[in-house]
């Protein structure tokens, strides 16, 4: 009996076109391209930019960690000597939420402001992102314009400043909430969306703790594999996520090992902007659909509940995509080329995996629960159905199976279980 998030045949068909529908507009769709700040010391540069372009009253979108870090003072101080004093608003959690957009809403409303500065991840980007979606629309609350170009009126100008090198939010057109009162993830993504300026500062990100610097460079691998395997690629989002992936490879283990070494952090840095201008033209898949829903249930931070699903989702997905896989793996400069594009993909498989334990990620989700798998299944295959260009269309059935082999007290992933799955062409229809 099909399920409800299963797609017959005919829906196969409806999806495809939608996707290719997508695809032809991230061919002709003007992406407002941002300026950018890029260097030791960009951060600097920004407030004269900002007064240039009469920027009077920031809200400065930052969390209290920062905040106690002193991160975002020396442009504080710089804004307030330019007569330019920057609301703070730094209620930003891990994964923001509807109710701290709404609270940073106040904030930009009470300091009668008319402009954000994000100084932070991907979470502070996001949520300044919101922030400004509801300031220029009111009448519209986060879930009305979650989805598809459903931000009417474009958002106050917005600089952002990314302080980990992994969710490329600064270049993507979305705002990833949680809606805690449903349980899950919602997402806004317009062009107005993108910001005015990006400052790509390499000393903001010395001396991260290596668990932070892990999760981001493999959300960031997430976002470039993701982009480059589905159907929606273009020659522009294909060439940026190789790009991506070769500076992974050969910088997350310097930036990880040695946080002080300023040319691996700028390289991270770059890698992962790269990354978030493939996938917001592309779009993501099952990876960061069971991500958003990890997430949602044991409060896992994105970059780790990414790098924890990748290897899975890639070990199905291969019989759909093994020239894709093998290209990413010559990005990476695995192998030789001598190497079969078979040989190749599970060689780039097994990377990712090796790169996983080098960096200290487990083979196993320790929070999950076998009862909590029927419901992580279904939000996940909810939220990539019918976007997601996936390269293989995963049932109900397979998305459990994969999450049951990652049980704390399962078996780790192996090349033979995901042999035991058939390799059915990519978009032939779930049995009944």
């Amino acid at each position: 009996m099909r399920t409800d998030h299963e797609p017959a045949g005919i829906t196969v068909v409806l999806m495809r076109a939608y996707q290719r529908l997508l695809q032809a507009l991230a061919l002709v769709l003007p992406f407002p391209q941002p300026r950018k700040l890029i260097g030791a010391g960009a951060l600097r540069t920004l407030p004269p930019l900002m007064r240039g372009r009469r920027w009077r009253r920031p809200l400065l979108v930052t969390n209290r960690q920062l905040l106690q870090l002193q991160l975002p003072q020396p442009l504080l101080q710089k804004l307030e000597g330019a007569g330019r004093p920057c609301q703070v608003f730094d209620q930003v959690p891990d994964n923001p939420t509807i109710a701290c957009v709404e609270a940073g809403l106040q904030a930009y409303r009470a300091g009668r402001c008319d402009s954000l500065v994000a100084v932070g991840g991907g979470s502070v980007i996001d949520c300044a992102k919101a922030i400004g979606a509801r300031a220029a629309n009111p009448w519209l609350s986060c879930r009305a314009m979650d989805g598809l170009f459903r931000v009417v009126l474009p958002p106050p100008p917005l600089a952002c400043v990314p302080t980990t090198a992994g969710s490329g939010s600064e270049a993507s057109i979305a705002a990833v909430l949680t809606d805690q009162e449903r349980q899950r993830k919602l997402a806004m993504a317009d062009l107005k969306l993108l910001p005015a300026i990006t400052v790509i500062d390499p000393e903001l990100m010395l001396g991260l703790p290596p668990a932070i610097t892990a999760a981001g460079g493999l959300d960031a691998l997430t976002h470039a594999v993701e982009a480059y395997i589905g159907r929606s690629g273009t020659p522009f989002s294909n060439r940026r996520a190789l790009e991506a992936i070769s500076a992974i490879a050969r910088w997350l283990p310097r930036a990880h090992a040695h946080g002080d070494d300023l040319e691996a952090r700028l390289q991270m840095a770059l890698a992962a902007h790269a990354a978030g201008e493939a996938f917001t033209r592309t779009n993501v898949g099952y990876a960061h659909a069971l991500a958003h829903a990890l997430g949602c249930f044991y409060a896992i931070p994105h970059g780790l509940a990414n790098a924890l699903v990748l290897p899975s989702v890639l070990r199905f997905s291969r019989p759909a995509c093994e020239p894709k896989l093998a290209a990413l793996a010559r990005a990476a400069g695995l192998g030789t080329s001598q190497d079969s594009d078979p040989m190749l993909a599970r060689d780039f498989i097994r990377w990712v995996e090796a790169l996983n334990q080098q960096l200290g990620v487990p083979p196993f989700i320790a929070s999950l629960r076998s009862v909590d798998i029927p419901r992580i299944s279904a939000d996940a295959l909810q939220e990539a159905h019918p976007s997601y260009p996936v390269p293989r269309w995963m049932r109900r059935s397979d998305c459990e199976a994969l999450l049951t082999q990652l049980l704390a007290d399962g078996a780790s992933p192996s090349d033979a279980w995901f042999q035991s799955i058939p390799p059915a062409e990519a978009d032939s229809p779930p049995e009944e």
